[in-house]
């Protein structure tokens, strides 16, 4: 598959936040966009009645994660744009990173010069980050983000999916294993985020069957949200969060495999040399397309509802009700399920299709967990 390269945008805000996200797209000519809602997740302060009650609590609230695609020039200056009219330096208003990846050609995405918003040239943006995606069975997103927390890695996001793939393999197990999955996405520092991914890949236990999966992917810019305990004027300590996270997880047992460090890391075998291939679609295509790769190699997926919206008011076959979702494949399978997508229709105009890939770090799931 011939692909052009490009960046990807994903700001990641609080519901009210978001119309003024999107009038700084339209301000820079970003022509369209996809919203994925989402739960985020802080620790709270609680102060209680003359101090019954004070202590940390977890603390949910929607928010939205929009996600577009620009020039591969363009991705900091659209960073910068959306930190500086929605005031993302300021804890707890959001984040917005930049990530390099490469569009497959026939996708429903045409390139578009952003136009320059005065004065965001000078926004500061952080570099060498990462990102790290762990999927779950649905309900046990909590301990990841408890667990995400409690490192110091500040507003988690939850989504919802499908699974599919892997799930199908387990034969009469399968019935024990649900569809639904939760998806934990957080943003870390590039030198930590190896060391958070193996301390994770404890907290989640992946190294049970059917338990999930887990990997990083670079990131080369963004602004990030650095507000992990709501109501705290001043920053948290280790031990603080530490603490905090004792008494949400009920025990301190967590703390020996989600600080685990070296000795956690070595523990387990990764997986190397993968692409995440990204697939959106018109809404009841993903599942042909997903079973298409699964015949030419990918292991599984997790299929995820969003809503399309063009900010030109151009008609094209991209319906409003899409569906998306990321493949971890490996590099030597990646023209096989290329070429595997397109004898399935992904650029037919009933999917209206968008591929993408990005590098992926390292990985980890029952399959390497166990090696």
């Amino acid at each position: 598959m011939d692909t052009v390269k490009a960046a990807q945008v994903t700001c990641s805000t609080y519901n009210p936040v978001t119309e003024k996200v999107l009038e700084t797209l339209k301000a820079l000519g970003v022509q369209e966009y996809q919203l994925q809602p989402s739960r985020a997740v802080v620790l709270k302060r609680r102060t209680g009645l003359l101090g019954i009650g004070a202590g940390i609590v977890l603390e949910e609230t929607p928010a939205d994660r929009l996600l577009f695609y620009v020039p591969l020039g363009d991705g900091k200056a659209a960073v910068q744009a959306l930190a500086s009219a929605c005031d993302l330096h300021v804890p707890g208003h959001g984040s917005a990173v930049y990530e390099d990846v490469e569009i497959g050609r026939g996708s429903a995405w045409e390139e578009h010069a952003l136009t320059p918003v005065a004065g965001a040239e000078h926004v500061a943006t952080e570099e060498n980050l990462a990102s790290l995606t762990c999927t779950v069975q649905r309900g046990r997103g909590d301990r990841v983000v408890k667990a995400v927390l409690g490192l110091g890695v500040p507003m988690p996001q939850v989504t919802t999916g499908e699974g599919t793939g892997q799930r199908e393999k387990l034969g009469l197990i399968r019935v024990a294993i649900q569809a639904g999955k939760d998806v934990v996405h957080a943003v870390a520092s590039e030198h930590e985020a190896t060391e958070i991914l193996g301390s994770l890949v404890e907290t989640a236990r992946l190294d049970a069957v059917a338990s999930g999966f887990i990997y990083e992917s670079p990131i080369a810019g963004g602004v990030i949200n650095n507000m992990v305990i709501r109501g705290q004027r001043h920053s948290a300590s280790i031990e603080q969060l530490i603490g905090a996270v004792d008494k949400l997880m009920g025990s301190t047992g967590w703390r020996q495999r989600s600080l685990g460090g070296d000795d956690t890391n070595r523990k387990h075998k990764y997986l190397h040399d993968l692409v995440s291939l990204t697939l959106i679609c018109n809404e009841g295509r993903a599942s042909d397309l997903v079973q298409a790769a699964l015949a030419a190699g990918a292991g599984g997926a997790t299929i995820s509802k969003s809503s399309h919206a063009r900010l030109d008011g151009a008609v094209t076959a991209v319906s409003a009700a899409r569906e998306t979702t990321d493949l971890v494949i490996g590099k030597e399978t990646v023209e096989d399920i290329s070429a595997s997508l397109e004898e399935a229709g992904v650029f037919d105009e009933a999917a209206a299709g968008f591929v993408a890939f990005k590098p992926v770090t390292v990985a980890c799931t029952h399959a390497s967990a166990g090696r």
